[in-house]
């Protein structure tokens, strides 16, 4: 079957191919890289500066791409697969636009606006650090470097960004996105210990109020 469904890749996009696809057929999907990746590339080239970024966005919307497959999803009209595939690559370059320009301009001598570490945070007790440790713990290592680096190591964002090999625009989106998968898990994390008392909710509840 596999050799069936490779052989009709390079055909035009039909029933087949999506179904190769919701099946995570390994030749289906390295197929779809083969095809998108350079069309994306060179449409979020006009969007970003950083090469980082265009690297980020065209993996993040292939990734998208092939979650919703792989998630028993389908389109009515396969022949539309292109068009879906760069709607999505848009949708993720307006999430990572909306990002930097969150924090952007940055005023002279003025604070990081995407500064993880405010005077509440700086303040933490032991228990909150715990917390956040175990929080950490349970992250991607990307996003758990960061926030180390940035929270508990307080680090300067000059010096992280030279450690990590990044711009410091970038340094921003991987930040905002560490922080919105911190709290997700601390979501997870808050319900899983729901039984464990008010003072607990309490301190969760506090502490996502700080990010």
């Amino acid at each position: 079957m596999l050799l069936g469904q490779e052989r009709r890749l390079d055909r035009a996009f039909d029933n087949s191919y999506l179904a190769a696809l919701k099946s995570q057929v390994p030749e289906a999907e390295a197929d779809l890289v083969r095809r998108f990746r350079k069309p994306l590339w060179l449409k979020l080239r006009s969007r970003f500066h950083s090469a980082e970024l265009i690297e980020e966005a065209c993996q993040e919307a292939l990734l998208r791409v092939f979650v919703y497959f792989r998630s028993g999803k389908t389109l009515e009209h396969p022949e539309r697969l292109p068009a879906f595939v760069h709607s999505v690559a848009n949708n993720v370059a307006l999430e990572l636009l909306r990002a930097d320009r969150r924090h952007d301009p940055i005023p002279e001598g003025a604070p990081d606006p995407a500064d993880f570490v405010t005077p509440e945070i700086q303040a933490v007790s032991g228990e909150r650090k715990l917390l956040v440790q175990r929080v950490l713990a349970e992250l991607p290592e990307q996003d758990r470097e960061v926030l180390r680096l940035v929270f508990l190591e307080e680090e300067d964002r000059d010096d992280i960004c030279r450690r990590l090999g990044v711009e410091r625009s970038y340094l921003r989106v991987l930040l905002h996105r560490a922080k919105q998968r911190f709290r997700e898990v601390l979501d997870e994390s808050e319900v899983s210990r729901s039984a464990a008392g008010a003072a607990s909710h309490a301190e969760t509840n506090s502490f996502r109020n700080t990010l």
